[in-house]
């Protein structure tokens, strides 16, 4: 891996005065960069992955849901309510192998997502250096790592979007191939540029996209039109085929299927200013509880350093491929702008903060003060202690959530109703989906697996009715807890009083079970209040109750 040429203009080498933490860089003068890439890529895999170390599975919200669906997709026999269209699609590298590692291999599916995610670390901590490494130089590459440590355990990975977890540094790989076949080109890395944006297409659209876009970005951007297209013809085909595969992603997910339910609350959806700034830590931030909120230092010290090399850098150490400040302030307004929540499409503005944090890191200089060299690696070890005791702790929540599987006959049909999704979590909903447990220990029905778009791996038969569709049925519970939560839900019924927010709410509730007892034999509870209780239909009896968890199984008719 060669030294970036220390007369381009992205490269940095301003120190910070006396009392830095140029001696860490005397010391390392010697080692290799190929050396230096894997030490630091060492360092923070093993800083984020040991707590794996743990548990069975790590406690991700989403995660026991894509499991649920790849033992559904392997056992179709046993769920005729769903189609499986394939895995030809984008968004379906973790579908995939936990399908060939998972059904088909030794280590079974909770093993499989465990290494899955071990390799989602390993694929961050490894890119993270390379990219900083060739676009920043090798100095501001242990400064960037400093300040970037919470994106290899970051926020999408403790939400179990794993397959956007190991799009983002696909992407930055992607983004340091393709200059490279900018100052050398050549066939055999245009066939790689071909090949890798293919595996990203693959694992998520959405980096594909943002690399597309700052592809683009920085080929208006040249003064040189000539240059600039002899250079568009060199990187943009070998990304021409993938382009037409991420067009057709999008126009299949956003024309839905016929009968196919959207977000139960609308179409589009928007952050409050305030979140949006909140966001902005919150989205890098890997930590599932309060305790790991130490990861704000760095989000904090990332764009103070950067506006600080800023005005003491030269004009054109402005200039940087694919990240200039025209660009950075781009993906600023494409994050202000865009909307929190598109047609199914959750999380959309926030998929930006990572590309963002990484683009302030390229501005950061060379060496950074003692004082804020000893905060940072204090706040990486210490969140490193915080996320194995998170692990633990979460667990804990999850066994809570799954004693009453033996309660539970083979291929129930199981409808979980979650009054409260988390109980130790702060940052992520960490018990959303724990009903997977029961899908795979019992081949239970699974009423909210991702099944909903044309662009996942399985669809619904025949979709289910208004209120039991997995956008509506997924919060039912928690908004209509008691006649309070009602009035909070629903405005309007709290102006008319206490009476008819009650009324309105056993009429929710009645509406609910008569398309909700026909088709299921067994009910799931969690931290169901009193009030609740009383309108479950007396067909069902109680058969286990332990803690917050309830299990009902449905009276034979005579």
């Amino acid at each position: 891996m060669a030294e970036p040429d220390p007369n381009r203009q992205d490269v940095v080498n301003i120190g910070m005065g006396p009392g830095s933490n140029s001696w860490l860089v005397a010391r390392l003068a010697g080692v290799s960069n190929a050396m230096l890439v894997s030490l630091v890529a060492l360092a923070l895999f093993a800083l984020a992955a040991w707590p794996l170390l743990l548990v069975e599975l790590p406690p991700f919200q989403d995660l026991p849901n894509h499991v649920a669906s790849a033992h559904i997709a392997a056992h179709l026999d046993r769920y005729p309510q769903y189609v499986f269209n394939g895995f030809f699609k984008s968004n379906s590298l973790l579908a995939l192998w936990l399908y060939l590692a998972g059904e088909h291999c030794s280590l079974g599916l909770l093993g499989a997502a465990r290494a899955f995610t071990a390799i989602v670390l390993a694929v961050n901590a490894c890119a993270l250096p390379v990219f900083f490494l060739h676009f920043a130089g090798r100095r501001c590459m242990l400064v960037a790592a400093l300040l970037v440590w919470p994106l290899v355990h970051g926020y999408f990975l403790s939400m179990g979007m794993l397959n956007f977890a190991v799009a983002f540094p696909l992407s930055l790989l992607l983004l340091t191939t393709i200059d490279r076949q900018h100052q050398m080109p050549g066939f055999g890395r245009g066939l790689g540029i071909a090949v890798l944006s293919g595996v990203l297409w693959f694992a998520h659209p959405f980096p594909l996209a943002v690399v597309l876009g700052l592809v683009v970005l920085d080929l208006v951007a040249r003064l040189n039109w000539r240059e600039a297209i002899r250079a568009g013809f060199v990187l943009l085909a070998p990304l021409a085929p993938v382009g037409l595969l991420l067009f057709v992603t999008a126009l299949r997910h956003m024309v839905k299927a016929e009968g196919s339910p959207t977000s139960a609350s609308a179409k589009f959806a928007y952050l409050l200013p305030w979140e949006i700034i909140a966001h902005l830590w919150l989205d890098a931030s890997g930590a599932l509880t309060r305790w790991g909120s130490m990861t704000v230092v760095p989000a904090l010290l990332l764009p103070y350093f950067a506006w600080i090399q800023r005005r003491r850098g030269s004009p054109q150490q402005d200039v940087r491929p694919f990240f200039s400040n025209l660009t950075l302030a781009i993906l600023a307004v494409a994050y202000l702008c865009l909307p929190f929540m598109a047609s199914n499409w959750w999380y959309l503005n926030c998929r930006l903060v990572p590309f963002l944090w990484a683009g302030a890191a390229l501005r950061v200089p060379a060496t950074l003060p003692k004082w804020a060299t000893v905060a940072l690696a204090a706040c990486a070890l210490s969140f490193s202690a915080v996320t194995g005791f998170d692990y633990v702790r979460l667990d804990r929540d999850r066994a809570a959530f799954t004693a009453g599987i033996d309660a539970v006959p083979e291929r129930a049909t199981l409808l979980p109703l979650l009054f409260k999704h988390s109980r130790t979590s702060d940052f992520v909903a960490s018990l959303t989906h724990a009903w997977g447990y029961y899908v795979v220990a019992k081949n239970a029905s699974a009423p909210l697996v991702f099944a909903v778009e044309r662009s996942y791996p399985i669809t619904y038969r025949d979709f289910p009715p208004p209120l039991l569709s997995p956008p509506a049925l997924d919060r039912f519970a928690e908004q209509h807890g008691t006649p309070a939560e009602v009035c909070k839900t629903y405005p309007d019924t709290d102006r008319r009083g206490d009476s008819d927010c009650t009324k309105a709410w056993r009429e929710q509730w009645s509406a609910f079970w008569r398309e909700a007892e026909p088709r299921f034999s067994h009910l799931l509870t969690w931290a169901m209040p009193p009030e609740a209780r009383q309108n479950i239909p007396r067909s069902y009896r109680r058969t286990f109750a332990a803690d917050d968890l309830e299990i009902y199984a449905r009276r034979a008719a005579p």
